[in-house]
C-alpha cells in the first residue's frame, strides 16, 4: 500500500475517486483525470502523489520522481508523499535520496509496516543488509505476517549469505500473501544462483498458479531450460509471440503487408528475385503464426516439466 488507512481518511476529497483507481489498477485512467484536473487550475499535493505513484506503476520514474517531490514540497509532513517519493527515487537508481526520503515517512508515521519494508528495501540496496534485516525484524515483531517485511528480510539474509534463513523467510513471505509475485520471483533466483534449476522451476511454476499471466515467471522458467543462452532467448521470443493481444497482431499484420509491398516493389524491377521472396513471404508467415502457436505450447510445457 503507498498510504496508511489513517492518511487514507484525511485524503483530499478530489483524491479519493483517484484512489479507488489507482487500486484498481487503472494507472493510465489516472494520470488521465490528473491531466484533465490541471486544466482547472493547480493541482493539489494528494493527487500529485497519486499521479507519481501511477507514473511509478507505470514505470516512468523520472516523472513519477519529479510529480512526488511537487507533492512534498506543498505538504512535507504527509508520510505517504515522501514514501512514493522514496519509491521513486529507489525505482530510478538514486539510494540516498531515496533513503533520507523513506526515513522521513517513517519518523511521520512510526511503525507503519509497509514504510518499514521500503526502508528495509533502501538500506538494502545502499550496501547495508545487516541495517536491512534489523528494520525488518523490528517490524516483524508489530506486524509478524506482513508479507513485504518477510520479503525484504528474506533478501537481507540473501546478501549476507544466508541462504538457508533467506529461503525460510521467502516461504513465509507467500504463505502471507500467496497472490504477491515478488517472493516467488526471489526464491526461483536464489535457487538459480545455487545451480538449482528444478527447484527454481518449481517456485516459478507455483507463482503461476496464483498468477497465471505472470509475464516474468514465464520468462525466468525458460532460462531454467539447459545452458544455452540462445535457446532461453528463442523460447522467450515464442512466449512473447504466443501472448500477443488483438492490437498486436493488426500490428504484425500491417508489418507484414508493409513487407509484402516491399517485395512487390522488388519484384517489379527485378523479376528474377520473385522465388526468393515467395519463400521469404511463406517463412516469415509460418515463423509468426506457427511460432505462436508453439509459444502457447512451451507456456504450457514450462508449467508442467
Amino acid at each position: 500500500m503507498i498510504m496508511s488507512p489513517a492518511e487514507t481518511q484525511q485524503l483530499d476529497p478530489g483524491a479519493l475517486a483517484l484512489l479507488e483507481t489507482y487500486q484498481r489498477g487503472e494507472h493510465t485512467a489516472v494520470l488521465a483525470e490528473v491531466d484533465q484536473q490541471s486544466k482547472a487550475g493547480p493541482l493539489p499535493p494528494d493527487v500529485l502523489g497519486l499521479a507519481a505513484a501511477s507514473l511509478l506503476a507505470l514505470e516512468r520514474y523520472y516523472e513519477a520522481v519529479k510529480a512526488a517531490r511537487h507533492a512534498v514540497a506543498q505538504s512535507p509532513r504527509k508520510a505517504w508523499l515522501h514514501h512514493v517519493l522514496g519509491r521513486a527515487e529507489l525505482s530510478r537508481g538514486d539510494r540516498a535520496k531515496a533513503l533520507e526520503a523513506v526515513q522521513t515517512a517513517c519518523r511521520l508515521m512510526p511503525g507503519h509496516p509497509d514504510y518499514q519494508a521500503t526502508l528495509a528495501a533502501c538500506q538494502r540496496e545502499s550496501g547495508d543488509p545487516a541495517a536491512a534485516a534489523a528494520t525488518a525484524r523490528g517490524a516483524l515483531a508489530g506486524a509478524p505476517g506482513h508479507a513485504g517485511l518477510l520479503h525484504e528480510l528474506g533478501l537481507a539474509l540473501a546478501a549476507q549469505g544466508d541462504d538457508a534463513g533467506a529461503l525460510d523467510q521467502f516461504r513465509k513471505a507467500q504463505a502471507a500473501d500467496p497472490k504477491a509475485p515478488d517472493a516467488y520471483l526471489a526464491e526461483a533466483a536464489l535457487h538459480r544462483k545455487a545451480g538449482r534449476a528444478t527447484d527454481a522451476r518449481r517456485a516459478l511454476q507455483r507463482v503461476l498458479q496464483e498468477v497465471p499471466d505472470l509475464l516474468e515467471a514465464e520468462e525466468r522458467l525458460a532460462e531454467t531450460v539447459g545452458p544455452s543462452a540462445l535457446l532461453h532467448r528463442l523460447l522467450v521470443h515464442l512466449i512473447h509471440l504466443s501472448r500477443l493481444t488483438v492490437t498486436g497482431w493488426l500490428i504484425v499484420a500491417f508489418l507484414y503487408y508493409l513487407f509484402f509491398r516491399l517485395l512487390e516493389f522488388l519484384w517489379e524491377h527485378f523479376p528474377v528475385l520473385l522465388p526468393v521472396s515467395r519463400v521469404l513471404l511463406a517463412v516469415t508467415a509460418l515463423w509468426i503464426l506457427g511460432g505462436a502457436v508453439t509459444g502457447r505450447f512451451i507456456r504450457a510445457a514450462l508449467r508442467r516439466i
